[in-house]
């Protein structure tokens, strides 16, 4: 068995993420410094000692008055459709130390998609900011909650937490305070549910994916090791110490790397998250230079609007550290991206991992690059092989699917045991990536599951196949990714219409917008077919509908 695996193991602290993050002297983070701030007006902010009292005061609001945690902590899913804000990480952590579960959902989801998140993980809880009220509103009629459960977050002009009906709300000045349950029992750290993010399903129904205190705890401690023992001895020999972490929120907080970059790795390297109600290029390029960000995380998209356009002059002169993930990057973009960043000193690392898995397996040590497109070496105390449909080890330069193993592993899907079962195999989780080693480098080239990832978010096909053969004049309907620049893929319809020239390829654009969030619209286009390609037993053959676009846009295939 050929097990790559860093030959430096970490010892983690047996603590709950709150206690790790508030109270441990792992936690960098100082009473007065402020953590998070509002991008437009850094007057607004959180310091650590502010966001525990507001933490608390969540906590106890929740707890008290909407019984989030009444029944034991782990159990009570409390469901957040947020844009970016800095109340947010109040609300994170007052839902844990409450007992509650946090599961954000997309703020650009419909109130269908809302409504379906809510009833998946048996939510009677909805938190929405002020923005979202008129779509938390009809999510939460659907899912059948009363509009009491449905709160409303606010952080501008004021600091405010309230019920939509009842007349509840957070007293954020001086109301009670509840704190959270310290825990350090090893299998109750493994054991717990905290965090429950939704990752598409190729079925069409999006799973939860359980994450844990140890989860967290493991993938925010371990790769500080060696980046902290890097700083200390590069600055022993007079090299200058790294600038303060400046980072701005501009992803949502329903993917994994929302969670870590800005809810909580900020506050254990004491670092400063600037937040922007959602992504905006205009905006993104000032706040990088009036803000003077100096670290960040972003998807490949982003990277390559960063290396083409002609408005990228001088903003990113501060950043002296740049991360990718959520798809792969290829060496050119990669490098040409890395001419815009900290002078043309900063070279972008690559990062590999998935909700399943709390995030980042592979990362690139402090103080090294690579410029070829690989996903960095394998992070202490994980696993990682690649393997045939047998699961058998492939040879060096040859295509296999990635299974990995260790503390960052979720324990399973929520309410989902066929799910769970289905993607291990003898201890190992199977990630559906395909990836290459070639001199040592690992290198992404295909995908085994079906998902289709657009600017780091992930698109079921059959979540949009549900909804297009519900048209009456829609026959058949399959759905498959067309890859664009910077990694990213975007939707094709193909379409076995009832009869042939009654619908028009805008006709069925139109139907699925307004029904699916936006991202999830066919930018590739709709193409009608007189059939459907399926196997033997009418599985659809989603890689000769893949085959055939290519062929369409005369693009080569990949690996």
């Amino acid at each position: 068995m050929r097990i790559y695996q860093n030959v430096n193991p970490v010892h983690v602290p047996n603590l709950d993420l709150t206690t790790l993050l508030f109270d441990s002297e792992h936690s960098l983070a100082e009473e007065d410094h402020p953590l998070h701030l509002s991008a437009s007006n850094p007057d607004v902010h959180l310091t650590k000692k502010t966001l525990r009292a507001l933490t608390e005061r969540i906590a106890h609001f929740l707890h008290h008055e909407l019984s989030i945690g009444a029944d034991g902590p782990y159990k009570d899913v409390v469901v957040v459709c947020s844009s970016g804000q800095p109340a947010v990480p109040a609300l994170f952590y007052g839902i844990i130390a409450a007992g509650g579960v946090f599961s954000a959902a997309s703020p650009s989801y419909t109130p269908e998609e809302l409504a379906r998140q809510i009833n998946q993980g048996k939510s009677r809880l909805l938190v929405v900011s002020a923005d979202k009220v008129e779509v938390g509103r009809e999510a939460a009629r659907l899912a059948g909650l009363g509009l009491e459960r449905l709160v409303v977050l606010a952080s501008e002009p004021v600091w405010e937490m309230k019920c939509l009906q009842g007349g509840k709300k957070v007293d954020v000045d001086n109301g009670p305070r509840k704190t959270w349950q310290r825990v350090t029992d090893s299998e109750e750290l493994r054991r717990s549910l905290i965090v429950l993010l939704y990752s598409s399903g190729t079925t069409g129904v999006p799973k939860g994916v359980m994450l844990s205190h140890a989860n967290l705890v493991a993938q925010l401690y371990i790769p500080s090791v060696q980046s902290r023992a890097h700083v200390a001895a590069a600055v022993a020999t007079g090299e200058p110490a790294p600038s303060p972490l400046r980072t701005l929120a501009h992803l949502p907080i329903a993917h994994i790397a929302g969670v870590f970059g800005y809810l909580i790795s900020p506050m254990f390297s004491n670092g400063s998250v600037y937040w922007m109600p959602k992504f905006s290029w205009g905006p993104f390029l000032q706040y990088f230079k009036t803000l003077r960000i100096t670290v960040f995380y972003t998807v490949p998209s982003i990277f390559l609007r960063i290396a083409k356009s002609p408005e990228v002059s001088d903003q990113f002169d501060t950043v002296e550290v740049a991360i990718t993930g959520a798809a792969p990057m290829d060496a050119e973009l990669q490098q040409a991206a890395n001419l815009r960043l900290g002078k043309g000193k900063t070279r972008i690392s690559q990062t590999w991992g998935l909700s399943e898995t709390t995030g980042a397996v592979t990362a690139m040590p402090r103080g090294s690059s690579d410029i070829t497109g690989s996903i960095s070496p394998v992070l202490p105390n994980m696993e990682m092989r690649v393997v045939d449909e047998d699961f058998r080890d492939v040879k060096p330069g040859q295509p296999g699917e990635i299974i990995v193993r260790g503390p960052f592993v979720t324990n399973g899907y929520f309410d989902n045991e066929e799910a769970t079962k289905g993607t291990f195999h003898d201890g190992w989780f199977c990630t559906g990536d395909i990836a290459v080693e070639k001199d040592g480098k690992f290198y992404i080239v295909d995908r085994k599951k079906e998902l289709i990832k657009y600017k780091g978010l992930q698109i079921a096909p059959a979540e949009i196949e549900n909804l297009l053969i519900t048209h009456p004049a829609i026959l058949e309907a399959a759905v498959v990714g067309i890859p664009i620049e910077g990694g990213s893929e975007v939707p094709r319809a193909y379409i076995v219409p009832r009869s042939m020239g009654v619908l028009t390829g805008e006709d069925v654009a139109k139907f699925v917008n307004g029904r699916l969030a936006e991202y999830k619209q066919l930018r590739g286009g709709v193409k009608f077919v007189d059939e459907i390609p399926k196997n033997a037993v009418g599985k659809m053959l989603r890689r000769e509908l893949r085959d055939r676009a290519k062929a369409e846009d005369g693009v080569k295939a990949r690996l």
